[in-house]
């Protein structure tokens, strides 16, 4: 069992960036896409994990900025405002938290991010 402090709206506007995300990059007939949640004595883990296009290991760091959108990440005009993310991170940082992504190209992508234990 765990318990978070935190704001449940900005925390369900997190999810639902990262949920949102997966379903834009996975196959319509194949995509699969799993949520974990995993506790320990100090944090509490989160992972949105996807099976679609991946993101290249020079991208990590600069999709969490504002307004960034990735070239080429389908074969339609890219869809949001690519602000998604950087709320996302700033909302993870405001409750003490830390989020990453950990992919590599056409191998899927995994969103993690973590929360302090209270």
């Amino acid at each position: 069992m765990f318990l978070v402090r935190c704001d449940a709206d900005l925390l369900q506007q997190v999810l639902s960036n990262l949920l949102s995300n997966a379903v834009k990059f996975v196959e319509e007939n194949t995509g699969t896409i799993k949520v974990w949640v995993h506790s320990t004595d100090d944090e509490i883990q989160v992972w949105v994990e996807d099976n679609g296009k991946g993101i290249p290991a020079e991208l990590h760091e600069l999709i969490f900025d504002k307004f960034f959108q990735a070239k080429n990440q389908t074969l339609k005009k890219p869809q949001g405002s690519g602000l998604g993310l950087a709320i996302s991170k700033k909302i993870i940082e405001m409750h003490n938290g830390k989020i990453w992504v950990e992919s590599e190209e056409d191998k899927g992508a995994r969103f993690i991010f973590t929360l302090p234990n209270s």
